[in-house]
Parts: structure tokens; sequence; C-alpha cells
């Protein structure tokens, strides 16, 4: 789950953050997904009239065993079952249906966390900096465009039917947030966007845009909904900070607790280390990494971004935190970032965020505590 600000809107191929620094092509259908997606389909296929063991073991798998293991499965799983689904359902919009479905518990950690975080934002940036807590199914982005912000997802596999469902189900997902909004006087959602073709019916488009209740585009350049900006900071009604500290202590313990944590994992904390130390350059990444520039450059492609992507999101990360949790000035803040002085500062937050640091200040500081 990267945030991207500007980023092209055309990359393509983005790979898993749990596979080793290679030039060589991953195997999408053995990334790793949490087994708690896995619980959720358990719970929800009988609705659908669909049985999870009987289904597995055409396959040669045993729910109970993939259940009771308290660790990953592979994606393979996920993609055999779909194939199983859309055969006895014949359901054009299976994935668009589930993700209706699925509870936010069924992404562990970060689903809880999405309960007590104070805003739409502070949500996406939960889903960045622990998507890999979750799997390596797929990326979060959120891209600024005029009068508008883009909240991301595309997904790391080869199988268009997969992609297509795993994406409707996602967005569909990420749309159920709406209900911790608390009431706005304005459309929170302007348009979702899909890459993929549209559905085949008329009816299936239809039961798509009165879902999410706005226009949907088909072979866009990338799967988002498009929020008017005034969404990301308008406050959640289950905001609670002190759930959302020890959540995040949790989440840092699985963190801890893993052994393979990806080259993106790695760029991202060693990025942050360099930014503190105020030693944050291309080079330097590339030589903490123990890599080349270039091998660099071939890393972050794959990860979908470049080296300023990555270095906007790290600071765009550490900036919010410094704004949200200290009193600290917006002086010491753009020189403790690396800033000069406070105006260059000033003019790339807004960019990034649509508000200047202060403004962002006081709408974090008037949410009830």
């Amino acid at each position: 789950m990267s945030l991207s600000h500007g980023a092209n809107n055309n990359d393509k191929g983005a790979l898993p953050h749990s596979f080793p620094m290679t030039d060589a092509p991953p195997i999408y259908s053995l990334l790793p997904v949490n087994v708690a997606l896995l619980r959720h389909l358990s719970l929800n296929l009988p609705a659908m009239g669909l049985d999870l063991d009987s289904l597995l073991l055409r396959e040669g798998y045993r729910a109970d065993t993939l259940l009771e293991e308290q660790k990953d499965v592979p994606a393979l799983v996920l993609e055999k079952l779909l194939g199983h689904c859309l055969d006895e359902t014949g359901d054009e919009l299976f994935g668009f249906h589930l993700g209706q479905r699925v509870k936010p518990e069924g992404f562990g950690v970060v689903g809880y966390i999405r309960q007590a975080c104070q805003n739409l934002q502070n949500f996406i940036l939960v889903c960045i900096r622990y998507e890999h807590l979750i799997s390596g199914l797929g990326k979060t982005r959120l891209l600024q465009e005029p009068g508008r912000s883009l909240w991301c997802w595309s997904a790391n596999t080869l199988n268009p039917t997969f992609q297509r469902h795993a994406t409707e189900f996602m967005l569909a997902v990420l749309h159920s947030t709406k209900a911790l909004l608390k009431p706005t006087d304005y459309p929170w959602l302007l348009e979702v966007q899909f890459e993929h073709d549209a559905p085949s019916t008329q009816g299936a488009r239809e039961e798509i845009e009165s879902y999410f209740g706005c226009r949907v585009r088909y072979n866009q350049n990338q799967n988002a909904l498009a929020l008017d900006p005034r969404a990301l900071t308008h406050p959640f009604s289950s905001a609670d900070p002190d759930l959302m500290h020890s959540l995040e202590r949790h989440a840092q313990s699985l963190e801890a607790a893993q052994v393979d944590k990806g080259f993106y994992y790695v760029a991202y904390q060693t990025m942050k280390s360099l930014l503190l130390s105020k030693r944050a350059s291309k080079q330097n990444l590339a030589q903490a990494l123990g890599i080349s520039s270039r091998h660099l450059h071939r890393q972050l492609a794959r990860e979908h971004i470049n080296y300023r992507t990555l270095h906007d999101q790290v600071l765009l990360t550490q900036a919010i935190d410094a704004l949200s949790e200290s009193n600290r000035t917006i002086e010491d803040i753009a020189l403790a970032l690396g800033y000069t002085e406070s105006q260059s500062f000033i003019r790339w937050f807004k960019k990034q965020t649509g508000q200047t640091p202060s403004r962002y200040r006081e709408s974090t500081l008037s949410q009830p505590r």
C-alpha cells in the first residue's frame, strides 16, 4: 500500500515488496496474503451460496489447515479460488460484491487502525506505511490533481481476471471508509476510475455507479477514488488518539517480527534515517543500501515509484507527524526536515496536501480527542 504525488500515471507492473533484490521477474501468484482475508472468505462465501471447504479441496487445499496457520498464504490460493467462484456463480461483479461484505478487521491491524485514525489522510498514510503487513498483493498511492485527490490502488498480478476482481473488491472496501466521516456539506467522492474495461451489461455498470454514488470511468490510467480534497482532513467520528498509538505500537512489533521486510520497506526506513540526519540524496541512499545508483533506479521503478517519490512520501509522513504530535514551530520543523528556510517547506507542503502546514495543524487540532 506507496504515496506518490505527481508520479507517472502510466507506470505499470509494480513488483511486490517481499521479493529479493534481483532483476528476475517475480512469480506473482506466490505473493503472500494475510490469512485473515481467507478467514473472512470463510464467513462471507456461504451468504453468496458457496462453500470454502469444498472449493479449496478441488485444488488439494484444506481450509482448516490454512485457517489455523497464523501466517500468510500464497496468493495462488486466492487466484484458484476465484476461478472456482466465478465458475459456480457466473457473477461478473463477484469481487465487487465480496468487497461490500468484508469487514475492516479482515485487514488485520491496519483495519483496526482505520477505526482510530483522525481523518482520511492519516488513514491513507497508515495504509502506505503498513501495507506490507497485509500482503504484497497491491500498492496504495495518493496523487494530487487540480481540484481533487486520487486515492489509488493497483494490484501486483499478471492474472487479468484476478486483477479486475481484486481491484473492484479493494475500491469497494476503500469506499466503505465513508461511514467513518462526520457528515459533510459536500460530496466526498467525485468520481471512480478503473483501468479495466467496463462490465459487459448495462445493469452491472449501473449497479457499480449506484454503490459509489458518482460517475464511474473505465480504461483509465489508474484505479482510484477521486476525492474532494477537503475530505482528506475531514474528521472521522471514531477518532481515538490513544487507541491509535497502541495499535501503531502493535503494528511496529509485527514489523519487527518479520524476517524478510522486502526492498521497499528497507528503502523507506533508510530514507527516513537519511532525512533525519540531513544526508538524503540518491547517491547516499544507494550507498546505504549497498547497491549502485543504477540498480537503485531499477528497484524503485519496480516499486512503481522513483527516488523523488520515495523522498517526498517519507518527507510528508515526517512532516505530518511533526505537525500533528508536537508544538514545534513551522520554522523548526522545516529546518529539521532539511529546508534552509521555511517558505520553501510551506510551498512544498501545500503542493502535496493542498493546505499550508499551519492550516493542516489547525484542522488536526480542531478535531475532537
